[in-house]
């Protein structure tokens, strides 16, 4: 048997140069991050808001915060000097750098996606956003990384809090060969927002109402909400069941109230999984075990 082997492809042909001038991207300023196999079926859905608030609701998109100090950590190719030729032993990687100047809750919403493949859309200050083709030429989709999140530095005198990320860009040729600059109209980065977690809290509860309060903010530390609506609430029984109530509205001070029958200690109230108004969504993560009832 004689021996075979296939050698890598020597490179693309050279192409033309010809151009009146250069359109160059701005910085950026914002990330999100997308599951892997997410695609925008054309350009034009990639620059629709409507789109992302909808891929951010169905968790298949995650905005992330603001990027400052954004540095390339890129390596070269290296080489073994031979005696009449070089041998390259190891290829370059594509890295980029960030900080982002994050609270506590923030920091630790970020710290799952460490190690994880995601796809990488950024946002640029001069509203600019990097995409990339996907293979069919039409589908539009993020850049394939790996994100490191580093440890959080706590503050010091003339610098907040922040988070070290990492993006381990998986072929820098990706953004090279099908890179797609796109340019959505009248918003940008800065008017996306991930979901945000509610903390749902008990004000009274008798066998036939269960009043409560839902607040926005890391562990319910923000303002009540008072947009939510009939329907966006599910009480549940001890058993799991859904429990038919009638809904009332909030009043002045944000204190919601369903009222029923048979209402017992051990019965939850949560939000009918991501809600979303006024293209903001909310998820209640914990939902509150109704007690007192007696």
């Amino acid at each position: 048997m004689s021996v075979y082997q296939e050698c890598a492809g020597s490179g693309s042909s050279l192409k033309n140069t010809g151009a009146n001038e250069q359109c160059l991207e701005g910085l950026t300023i914002r990330t999100a991050v997308a599951i892997p196999g997410f695609s925008f079926a054309t350009k034009a859905d990639a620059k629709d808001k409507d789109k992302w608030d909808a891929a951010i609701a169905e968790k298949k998109i995650f905005p992330l915060f603001d990027v400052e100090e954004l540095a390339s950590a890129n390596t070269e190719d290296t080489f073994f000097e031979g005696r009449s030729k070089q041998y390259r032993t190891a290829v370059g990687k594509k890295v980029s750098t960030y900080t982002s100047f994050l609270g506590l809750c923030s920091h630790n919403a970020l710290k799952a996606f460490h190690g994880k493949d995601v796809q990488l859309f950024e946002f640029t200050e001069d509203g600019a956003l990097l995409a990339v083709n996907d293979t069919d030429g039409i589908k539009v989709k993020g850049q394939d990384v790996v994100l490191t999140i580093g440890k959080r530095v706590p503050a010091t005198a003339d610098r907040p809090p922040g988070t070290l990320v990492t993006i381990s860009y998986k072929d820098f040729n990706q953004f090279e060969e099908r890179g797609a600059i796109l340019r959505p109209e009248n918003w940008g980065g800065i008017d996306l927002f991930g979901i945000f977690d509610v903390t749902i809290n008990q004000v009274s509860a008798s066998s036939t109402s269960i009043k409560f309060t839902i607040s926005d903010g890391c562990a319910g530390g923000g303002q009540n909400l008072d947009v939510f609506e009939d329907g966006d609430i599910v009480v549940l029984d001890g058993t799991g069941a859904a429990q038919t109530v009638s809904f009332v509205a909030p009043d002045t001070d944000g204190v919601y109230e369903v009222t029923g029958t048979g209402f017992a200690n051990g019965f939850t109230v949560g939000l009918d999984s991501v809600v979303t108004k006024a293209s903001t969504s909310y998820e209640s993560p914990s939902v509150l075990t109704v007690s007192g009832i007696v």
